[in-house]
């Protein structure tokens, strides 16, 4: 019944993966937009979506303010499907990038990003938990408004022509998401972590 008062709002697919699909809905009891993850109804899925489920609302006991990680809603079981509601957030960094041709960013918004990542990473520790999978893709902007700003190496080309403008986000707010690979720091772990494009050289050469 939860997932059927979102069901006849859904507005979009937000996205996709070996996991299942994220779709944005609309809450009618808190008047807002959400989105909802669907896992996959097999068992390795649906286990680390609980994991997730476990850490999230960890998290949510003492991140007050609510500034560093994806907040939690809620979540429900619908025919085996585990179905997480998050609160609605703008682009991946990794999107946000794709769409705007892979142009960097400006470096003290590089600066601003990487100093709230570092306190979350140091907030996550302080309570004994590793994410184990930072990556572009996991790394949310608040707010998906961006601003266009001419690209002066591009200064001689028409300001019609698409390329002479870069986005940049008007907000530098980012926040941590997908936490079902999450671990605790002195938890037996004997089996490789982080996705495999991203992975750090030692892990690969079982140095770590």
């Amino acid at each position: 019944m939860f997932f059927k008062s979102f069901a006849d709002k859904i507005h979009s697919k937000m996205g996709e993966g070996t996991f299942g699909q994220v779709l944005e809905c609309w809450d009618r009891e808190k008047k807002e937009m959400v989105a909802i993850k669907i896992v996959r109804g097999i068992k390795k899925y649906r286990e680390a979506a609980m994991i997730e489920i476990e850490v999230l609302q960890q998290l949510g006991k003492h991140d007050k303010g609510g500034n560093r990680c994806v907040q939690l809603r809620n979540w429900f079981d619908y025919r085996n499907h585990i179905c997480i509601v998050f609160e609605k957030l703008g682009p991946s960094l990794y999107d946000f990038l794709r769409k705007n041709n892979y142009r960097s960013f400006p470096i003290d918004l590089v600066r601003e990003i990487g100093r709230q990542l570092l306190e979350c990473v140091a907030f996550m520790h302080g309570l004994r938990l590793i994410h184990t999978d930072l990556k572009p893709e996991n790394i949310l902007l608040v707010s998906a408004d961006y601003v266009k700003v001419p690209e002066y190496k591009h200064s001689s080309r028409s300001p019609r022509d698409s390329s002479y403008f870069r986005r940049v986000p008007k907000s530098s707010a980012i926040k941590v998401i997908d936490f079902g690979s999450t671990t605790y720091e002195r938890q037996d772990q004997n089996y490789i972590v982080s996705t495999r494009h991203y992975r750090a050289p030692e892990v690969i050469l079982g140095k770590f």
